[in-house]
């Protein structure tokens, strides 16, 4: 009765104590596991040691929905308390005593471990816990202010790379099939952070100036894609722990692409896994670089990993920061005037969102990404204009220092940046980070210290005019070398208009030549008049994916006559990994008549084919698109849209159910899914019955 008293008080805020981390530190966990994908389980122990900062009858460890083995705590077997969520372990804990705990278990994880396979249908397995909980795979610590310095041992099959956070020390072979792959930490980290990756990989080592490996993997099958995805990397880790003015704080940095990820990517401590979306060749780096994301995790690795926020309120200063320092990144690699643009663009969503009901301050822990990512970006970069670039950077440097490997809040940031500085920061605090209101205005006056942006904003002022008022401007904008930003704000302008006037700075449009002012024109303008039918056919030609695959659909639209020739111009070009031209190509040409009949079904059969999971889910949502816009869904593929109505992918996901939602109210989909759900999956059964239940 003694300790189910005790776990009431320590549960309810403001009695006794309100957080375990109060009473107990949890200094490393030992983690030894093997990894199933049959099955989908994964089965070991982990042994955690701690201190005990006060006493208290009871200590406990998340883990979510686990077959708990056996509990030994300082050697001894013993009984718990486990609700699926918590183990609590019960005993006379004394201060500043040091102890001992080990946890065999196994668990078949819902969420945090995904099992999947690749593009050549081999396993493939990841972690994501931010958000999750890696207490779904491995007993935990789902509070970020719990931080310990783990160190993972994986048993997996011989054949495969095994990553995890750390310096691998040891890779030996168990027995004849499965190899143990030995991870070692220096230091500690949030729970949250903890990451894994098993699949079939090659790797590229480089080193970077201050001595740190860089480890960089990529698919085997990839190999003529390792420089275009990873360009710029070592270029990025040394100028952003040169701008950053603080050591990288770990052994070594991996990043590993994955498919299916829930995100663009993850900053788990010293090894990011990201999106194999970013995996991309020469032309489809112009529209969809690996950079910005690249340089966003990286830049966790200070703000996110070596210092992490207390709670949700203080988030900006893990994500605010990350986009700040990856435009910088990207201003260093693209030119001042991408990095002004971008923080233009993100004061004019900022600006929108103002206005809207789901407007919050910076402060507010359920602020949209949008706020935590760009407004605090804009919060850092008001920052260090108003304390200078001396005090800014000791700032951050300071802050580092005192906070690592420690959580921290914004006033202890702010703390920091008033002590450099000795500046007051309260009004700084309440216009950037507590109103509700983006703070437009101060925006705009820093903007406008460069030319670039002062004449963009004239430009831009010119929208509301009528065309006669504005043309010479216009035409002036245009003149050789275009700007990227100005020459597209030109083509927004023009507004899809054909006049001949509007024609006239097409024309000039068209000839400087300039990639984004193409990509702009391929975008806008949709019916295409006859007199720019040839400068608009060079567009399939351009190294742009984002703008062919517009051009295709306009010209195809345009110009029936001309059909054929478009088809077979573009019949060689698959576009982003999600295949967008091909995808394209292939509803096109079974839209064309008179293209190729005879190989109409081969087309339909391929359409249709990529809605299958061999595929990448944005692949798979574009081939399901079309089918829907078509209502052309073979038995296999309206399979398909149930397994990607119960896909891991959240986004994903939602986009097939809206899809299965509108098909079930058609009798005919209706009666065929009645028909076709004995032959699916168990969980996919389950999910397609609640569906058909009136």
């Amino acid at each position: 009765m003694r300790i189910i008293l005790y776990l009431i008080i320590l549960l309810i805020p403001g009695v006794g104590i309100t957080k375990q981390i109060d009473a107990v530190d949890f200094l490393t966990g030992n983690v030894n596991i093997s990894v199933h994908p049959d099955t989908k389980e994964v089965s070991g122990k982990v042994i955690y040691t701690f201190t005990m900062l006060q006493s208290t009858t009871s200590v406990y460890i998340d883990a979510q929905k686990m077959n708990i083995k056996t509990v030994m705590l300082d050697g001894n077997e013993i009984n718990i308390n486990y609700d699926d969520k918590k183990i609590v372990i019960a005993s006379d804990f004394k201060e500043k005593t040091n102890h001992t705990v080990e946890i065999e278990y196994t668990a078949t994880p819902k969420k945090a471990l995904y099992f999947v396979k690749d593009y050549q249908n081999n396993d493939q397995i990841w972690t994501q816990g931010q958000g999750k909980y890696t207490s779904n795979w491995l007993p935990s610590f789902d509070d970020m202010n719990e931080k310990v310095e783990f160190d993972l041992t994986i048993n997996y099959h011989k054949g495969y790379e095994v990553i995890a956070n750390g310096k691998l020390i040891k890779n030996d072979a168990v027995n004849d099939s499965i190899q143990s792959w030995q991870y070692d930490m220096k230091q500690p980290m949030s729970s949250y952070l903890l990451a894994l990756a098993i699949g079939k990989y090659d790797k590229v080592v480089e080193t970077s100036a201050e001595g740190i490996p860089l480890e960089m993997y990529f698919y085997p099958e990839d190999k003529d894609k390792f420089e275009t995805t990873y360009r710029h990397s070592k270029r990025i880790f040394d100028f952003l722990e040169k701008e950053i003015g603080y050591a990288f704080p770990w052994q070594n940095y991996k990043q590993i692409p994955v498919k299916d990820f829930l995100y663009a990517g993850m900053e788990n401590t010293g090894a990011t896994i990201f999106s194999d979306a970013f995996v991309v060749d020469e032309t489809a780096f112009v529209d969809r670089n690996y950079i910005n994301v690249n340089a966003h995790e990286l830049a966790h690795q200070w703000f996110g990993d070596l210092v992490t926020e207390t709670e949700g309120t203080h988030h900006w200063l893990q994500e605010g920061f990350a986009t700040y320092y990856a435009l910088l990144a990207e201003k260093e690699i693209f030119g001042e005037d991408y990095f002004l643009y971008k923080l233009y663009e993100s004061a004019e969503q900022l600006t929108q969102l103002s206005k809207t009901p789901k407007a919050t301050s910076l402060l507010d822990p359920k602020a949209s990404s949008l706020t935590f990512y760009q407004r605090g970006a804009w919060a850092i970069y008001a920052l260090r204009k108003k304390i200078g670039e001396t005090s800014f950077k000791i700032t951050i440097h300071n802050f580092l220092e005192k906070y690592k490997f420690k959580n921290a809040t914004t006033d202890n940031f702010i703390a920091v940046a008033e002590e450099v500085s000795n500046t007051d920061l309260g009004e700084f605090k309440k216009l950037w980070l507590e109103s509700v209101t983006f703070p437009s205005q101060e925006a705009l006056d820093l903007l406008t210290t460069s030319t670039f942006i002062k004449k963009y904003l004239g430009l831009a002022q010119e929208r509301t005019q009528p065309l006669a008022g504005k043309w010479g401007t216009l035409a002036k904008a245009l003149d050789f070398p275009v700007n990227d930003y100005i020459g597209q704000e030109v083509i927004y302008q023009l507004g899809g208009k054909t006049s001949p006037e509007i024609i006239a700075l097409y024309d000039k449009a068209f000839e400087t030549n300039n990639i984004f002012v193409r990509q702009a024109i391929a975008n806008v303008l949709s019916n295409i008049p006859s007199e720019l039918r040839t400068q608009y056919e060079s567009l399939l030609k351009d190294k742009s994916y984002a703008t062919i695959e517009p051009a295709l659909y306009h010209l195809w639209s345009s110009f029936p006559k001309n059909r054929k020739q478009y088809l077979e111009d573009t019949k060689n070009i698959t576009g982003f990994n999600d295949k967008n031209i091909r995808i394209l190509w292939l509803v096109l040409a079974l839209s064309t008549k008179d293209y190729e009949i005879e190989n109409h079904q081969k087309f339909y059969f391929e359409l249709s084919g990529y809605t299958s999971a061999k595929y990448h889910f944005s692949t798979r949502e574009n081939a399901f698109t079309y089918l829907e816009s078509l209502q052309a869904f073979s038995d296999e593929s309206l399979k398909n849209l149930v397994d990607g109505a119960t896909h891991h992918n959240w986004r994903f996901r939602n986009t097939c159910r809206k899809i299965l939602d509108k098909l079930l109210k058609d009798e005919k989909y209706k009666k065929k899914y009645v028909v076709l759900k004995n032959n699916l999956p168990k969980n996919q059964q389950d999910f397609l019955s609640k569906k058909l239940t009136p």
